[in-house]
């Protein structure tokens, strides 16, 4: 014959998985945290690429076009 649970069982039972439930969330933070970390610092990286990528690119200044090369860089401009 099956008992019914009493309120303490029903209490016990609540609260470990109540328990299990925070430490599968404080996992799972912990988890987003770390991911988090890396992509800031692939982010930094990206931007740091972008920078020296954007100081080493020719803007092709007005005066430094003759005949449709940039003298800066040598690059066809049209």
């Amino acid at each position: 014959m099956i008992m019914a649970k009493t309120n303490a069982e029903k209490q016990r039972d609540w609260r470990e998985r109540r328990t299990e439930r925070i430490a599968a969330l404080e996992a799972a933070v912990a988890g987003l945290e770390a991911e988090n970390e890396s992509l800031r610092a692939e982010n930094e990286g990206l931007r740091e690429a972008l920078a020296e990528a954007e100081t080493a690119q020719c803007r092709h200044p007005a005066g430094a076009v003759s005949g449709g090369t940039c003298t800066a860089c040598g690059q066809d401009v049209w």
